[in-house]
């Protein structure tokens, strides 16, 4: 089993495709939104297997985009993005848990779909010393404490989660 970790699916979503783009978004770079759909869908079942877990990090799908979780492989985890509705039959049948974050403490990493402040004021920078996180889409990541694993930085397609976990230990000793 493999764990693998991806955000902003927005399976369905018309406001990144060419001339449904809405104001301040980059488009994607895909004719149609099924043209986007199967390729992140394709990519996706290339990677993971029926029995790994993923991990994906919010904004799933919106409309009828939301068909296509069924074909999708692997033990699912949401954490809620900004357009994700907790409410929604679709995410609730396809995703084992639904949370906001994930914290793994003894690696000092928390998962979010939103950046967060990592500084010591904020009350987080004294438990966690890296936060994984989607949202900012092609955007950088803030500060170099941070980690986007939307899918415009990956390539449309999920990341292995072990393998993203040991980079951030590794430059931490650097």
């Amino acid at each position: 089993m493999t764990t693998w970790i991806i955000s902003d699916t927005h399976f369905g979503d018309g406001s990144l495709i060419g001339s449904g783009l809405a104001q301040g978004k980059t488009a994607r770079d895909f004719e149609t939104v099924s043209e986007m759909n199967e390729c992140l869908a394709d990519n996706w079942n290339t990677c993971i297997g029926p029995n790994d877990e993923v991990l994906h990090l919010g904004d799933v799908c919106i409309g009828d985009g939301c068909d296509m979780l069924a074909r999708l492989k692997g033990k699912k985890h949401l954490l809620l993005g900004n357009h994700d509705n907790p409410l929604c039959p679709a995410l609730a049948h396809t995703f084992t848990t639904i949370s906001l974050w994930k914290a793994m403490d003894d690696a000092g990493i928390v998962l979010t779909h939103l950046p967060i402040d990592l500084s010591l004021r904020s009350g987080l920078g004294a438990r966690f010393i890296t936060n994984i996180h989607g949202h900012l889409h092609n955007k950088p990541a803030p500060t170099a404490q941070h980690l986007c694993v939307s899918v415009e930085q990956t390539g449309y397609a999920p990341l292995n989660f072990e393998e993203v976990i040991a980079d951030i230990l590794q430059r931490r000793e650097k």
